[in-house]
């Protein structure tokens, strides 16, 4: 399996390791900080005051919301560094 691993691995250009590991990282940090919002005390307080059929469209919308949020900012990068492949 480490040997498949390593494989696949060695199939990335290595300038573009640390750009995609950047990516992903950003884009997990963007997704957690909904999610912690949406699940933690304020999921909480906001779920306590509605039904749960307005619970699952706030957090539907709050995923369309982060997704079209990070998009953009991806975007806005791509034209601020137009040369990093990367993006």
């Amino acid at each position: 399996m480490h040997k498949v691993l390593n494989w696949i691995v060695n199939l990335i250009p290595e300038q573009y390791r640390i750009g995609i590991a950047i990516k992903k990282v950003s884009y997990t940090l963007g997704k957690l900080a909904i999610a912690g919002l949406m699940y933690g005390k304020v999921g909480t307080m906001v779920g306590s005051k509605l039904s749960p059929d307005q619970v699952v469209q706030i957090q539907t919308a709050a995923a369309g919301i982060s997704a079209a949020l990070l998009t953009a900012i991806q975007d806005w990068a791509r034209v601020k560094w137009p040369d990093a492949k990367w993006l």
